[in-house]
């Protein structure tokens, strides 16, 4: 397995049960772990971590997650994985097109989660 301690990662997302899941997936995966609710939050937190993972919610309260990732490839080059309970191919396409390293649709488990993660950050 991959060896994340010393990364940093960024987990924007609403759902309080999915961002405490993801905080500690990847807090065992060895990222220390950002987490904020909304793209303005996680948009200015980027910019002040520049973090090696950001997960990206699509359906935030306050904007769009696909217009939060175009925005963020504006001044972030790493990887940003989507997630998203939106599984039609129109939500994909226009995620990946926007500049996401990867599309997860929820609900997950922990552990194919992780298995997910680790296969993106090594491509």
């Amino acid at each position: 397995m991959l060896d994340f301690m010393g990364k940093n990662a960024l987990v924007i997302e609403d759902d309080d049960d999915i961002r405490g899941l993801l905080e500690i997936v990847l807090g065992q995966m060895g990222f220390t772990v950002t987490a904020v609710d909304t793209g303005t939050a996680g948009l200015s937190s980027a910019q002040a971590l520049s973090p090696d993972l950001v997960t990206l919610d699509i359906g935030l309260p306050d904007v769009d997650g696909v217009s939060v990732l175009r925005e963020l490839r504006t001044f972030h080059e790493g990887t940003v994985v989507m997630l998203s309970a939106r599984g039609q191919q129109g939500d994909i396409d226009a995620a990946m097109a926007a500049g996401a390293s990867g599309y997860l649709l929820k609900p997950f488990r922990p552990a194919s989660l992780k298995q997910e993660l680790v296969a993106i950050l090594a491509s």
